[in-house]
């Protein structure tokens, strides 16, 4: 994916694998640069209904957002949403419409009955220099700045929560729970508390979305050390997997990396000349681009670079030689058979 507008450009690559242990992968990767739009749904689910549930998920995501390209998010802001930009409520929406869509098959097929899925999306406004990051469950959103790895998400899980209620819980107590119990997740109700934050685009940041495919098999410390070998996200994103399946690949693993670059835009003045309009008979050859825009800009224009124009572009100076009525001197419009002035009858 590479998508650019305003003064940033994103580029983006994702993969997912089914790890070593598991025989089908219930992951899901949506990457929209259309729709500025990231997300990685872990499917959960008897009968392969884990699957159904991630790839719902992802679909009525892309839905919604392509239904919603021009229009206005529907419904009021929630009280937690009130101060969020548009962009934001829209991804906030997109989920809790995903976790209906899964909740509504979920408890109308038998066969589907308890499935759900985790999500993790990131949502981008190049117009207001934000990402948006919105998620349920425990697949995870990192951001890695200036060689330091910091977690934007907070796992849905058992530990987690007993964690809130109570914060001095000892190493002890909390080996006593169980660690793959998640507590939220889309498609358990018909309603979902959607956890969400708002980030400023900065040159150089890197987001990574991922499954808990990846982020239970390798460290921290261990993912920050990938993104020193190498620059490319697509083999951010392989070499990611690739060490989650040498530690044991317990579950399906699934990453999705992006990079907020700067856009490079050139400055170029051109000279000032003026210029008068006037209709010419259409035998009178008017200015060409060539004659407008210096050659070096028509050098960088046919390469594909984009410019930015710090002064107005005049036409060279002069009139360019107009048609004159014979008996009043009225300039001619081309086209008409006779004079607008004295009515005399014309040649052009």
């Amino acid at each position: 994916m590479s998508q650019a507008k305003g003064r940033t450009r994103l580029s983006a690559a994702g993969r997912t694998d089914t790890g070593r242990q598991r025989r089908h992968n219930e992951d899901h990767v949506l990457v929209k640069p259309e729709l500025d739009l990231l997300v990685v749904a872990d499917g959960m689910g008897g009968h392969n209904a884990g699957d159904i549930a991630s790839r719902l998920t992802t679909t009525s995501m892309a839905n919604f957002f392509e239904a919603t390209t021009h229009a206005p998010v529907p419904g009021p802001p929630a009280d937690d949403e009130v101060d969020l930009e548009p962009a934001g409520r829209r991804l906030v929406a997109a989920i809790r419409k995903a976790n209906r869509d899964v909740f509504e098959i979920s408890s109308t097929i038998q066969q589907h009955q308890g499935m759900g899925s985790t999500i993790v999306a990131a949502h981008v406004s190049p117009q207001s220099g934000t990402i948006h990051i919105g998620h349920v469950g425990d697949s995870r959103c990192y951001r890695i700045r200036a060689d330091t790895i910091e977690l934007l998400t907070r796992d849905h899980s058992l530990v987690n929560d007993a964690l809130a209620i109570k914060p001095d819980l000892s190493e002890e107590e909390l080996a006593r729970l169980p660690r793959n119990i998640i507590t939220r997740a889309l498609g358990m109700k018909d309603a979902v508390k959607v956890d969400h934050s708002s980030h400023e685009l900065v040159a150089g940041d890197i987001y990574l979305l991922c499954s808990d495919g990846l982020s239970g098999m390798v460290s921290d410390d261990q993912i920050l050390e990938v993104f020193a070998i190498t620059d490319d996200l697509g083999e951010i994103c392989d070499l990611l997997v690739a060490m989650a399946n040498e530690a044991g690949g317990a579950d399906n693993i699934t990453a999705v990396v992006t990079r907020v670059e700067e856009r490079v835009i050139r400055h170029i003045s051109a000279p000032e000349v003026e210029v008068e309009v006037a209709v010419a008979p259409a035998s009178v050859a008017l200015p060409s681009l060539r004659d407008i825009v210096p050659e070096d800009t028509l050098d960088l224009l046919e390469a594909g670079a984009e410019i930015e124009v710090s002064e107005p572009m005049h036409a060279p100076s002069g009139r360019a030689p107009v048609a004159r009525c014979g008996r009043c001197d009225a300039e001619l419009i081309v086209g008409n058979r006779f004079c607008v002035e004295c009515g005399t009858r014309t040649e052009t």
